[in-house]
């Protein structure tokens, strides 16, 4: 007799959410769906159907039932659900319908998100054996970051200077407006600084048909690639976007200033404020730039494949940068980091500093904290998301460059993706509801 059985993928749950332009749908505009998907060649033999309950004060119960051994599919469609939060109970039967596994958790519908739920379902007691199913919706411990439904959210306008793809997102929010700075990827693999405006932070335009930071003459140091990797409003006056460059794409990369005075029009440093060195560091990339008490901290990565780590700078005028005595911050320590991490994304929020962080292959994205900036503490529940769990795996190849952007209600990361058997990178984003 099996003692304990642990099925990983035994359910599946997607909320997929009608978007309110689609002309063919009959739902109302505030209504949802609920899919879930079952693994029939994995559950028990002893379980015959499967019952899914949603409950919610003031709203009319909603069921859903399956069939293991007559039905042709394996799934359970719930539809024109109120948006909102509700209680899920998903019950496991034997064909006399005695109830032989259940769990129960809060769902919460958000339009035009793709939910990741964790739910146990555990043995009752009832009938024979001793078999422990575990159902996960999503990646346990993902701290309820929700995909968006639609992404990709900005994807190439086939233009010369993106016609491989648009990635590496950075995001201020400038009286009202959300202003994106990436980079596009040519057709000749030539990287430029391009821009797009929101009223949302989800539906962009491009008021701007050409590039915003171009790579530098035949001979300067940026003459290949220039990639916005950071960018802050310094003092609600001057912009500063440190970004990095190089003139071969397999040499050395360093990382160089731009400044401007409405975010559009940018007049570069002549030379780099920080160099690409040996070792880890003999390519450089600024990826996020945080200022406290008038002190920049400047978090950047280093490669020199396949190893990668992630290193900080700091200065007190925003322009001469010394780097930290001990570097790297952070540096592979775990399996899932493989040969090494890349991309940090920081904030400073609650008196912590913050840090998204990607691992080399680009399957998961983990998490770290620090109370000074300089010492890092990774999260014990990495990744807490990963390529398998984008929406309509519409990044499942790869994700990267994660951006964080804290709102009043809610926080938001954004973040570059490559689909299946594309090598287009495409840009999208997930939340999550504040605490």
């Amino acid at each position: 007799m099996k003692n304990l059985v642990v099925l990983i993928t035994l359910f599946t749950i997607l909320f997929a959410y009608r978007c309110t332009t689609d002309p063919v749908s009959n739902e109302p505009k505030d209504a949802g769906k609920i899919l879930l998907k079952i693994d029939k060649q994995n559950a028990p033999e002893s379980v015959v159907f499967v019952k899914a309950f949603l409950t919610r004060e003031n709203h009319q119960t909603i069921t859903g039932l399956l069939n293991l051994q007559s039905d042709s599919t394996a799934d359970i469609l719930l539809d024109n659900i109120s948006a909102g939060e509700w209680h899920l109970k998903v019950d496991a039967e034997d064909d006399s319908g005695l109830v032989l596994y259940t769990g129960e958790t809060e769902v919460q519908i958000f339009a035009g998100f793709t939910s990741q739920v964790y739910l146990t379902l555990n043995p009752t007691g009832s009938g024979t054996g001793s078999i422990y199913i575990s159902v996960t919706w999503g990646v346990p411990f993902n701290n309820n970051w929700i995909d968006y439904a639609v992404n990709p959210i900005i994807v190439s306008s086939n233009n010369y200077f993106d016609y491989y793809g648009v990635t590496q997102p950075q995001i201020l929010i400038d009286n009202g407006i959300y202003r994106m700075y990436y980079f596009g990827i040519s057709n000749s693999a030539h990287k430029y600084g391009l821009y797009a405006e929101s009223n949302d932070g989800i539906h962009w335009n491009s008021p701007y048909q050409n590039p915003i930071l171009e790579p530098g003459s035949v001979g300067s140091w940026d003459s290949w690639a220039v990639h916005p990797g950071a960018v802050i409003k310094d003092d609600d006056s001057t912009y500063k976007m440190y970004y990095y460059g190089y003139s071969d794409q397999f040499g050395s990369w360093s990382i160089g200033l731009a400044t401007s005075i409405d975010g559009i029009n940018w007049v570069k440093y002549p030379q780099p404020i920080l160099y690409g060195t040996t070792g880890w560091e003999y390519q450089i990339g600024s990826a996020s730039v945080v200022k406290k008490n008038g002190v920049y901290y400047l978090y950047y990565f280093g490669r020199y494949a396949p190893d990668y780590r992630i290193g900080l700078a700091t200065s007190t005028d925003g322009i001469n940068f010394t780097k930290f005595s001990g570097n790297p911050i952070i540096k592979n320590t775990v399996s899932w980091e493989g040969t090494g991490v890349i991309y940090p994304a920081v904030i400073y929020d609650n008196s912590v500093f913050k840090m998204i962080y990607v691992n080399a292959s680009g399957s998961g994205f983990g998490m770290a904290t620090s109370s000074d900036g300089f010492n890092w503490t990774k999260s014990g529940n990495n990744p807490f998301f990963t390529n398998q769990n984008t929406s309509n795996n519409w990044a499942i190849t790869k994700i990267a460059f994660p951006h964080w952007l804290r709102l009043q209600n809610e926080t938001r990361i954004y973040y570059s993706g490559i689909a299946l058997n594309s090598d287009e990178h495409r840009i999208g984003m997930m939340k999550r509801i504040n605490n």
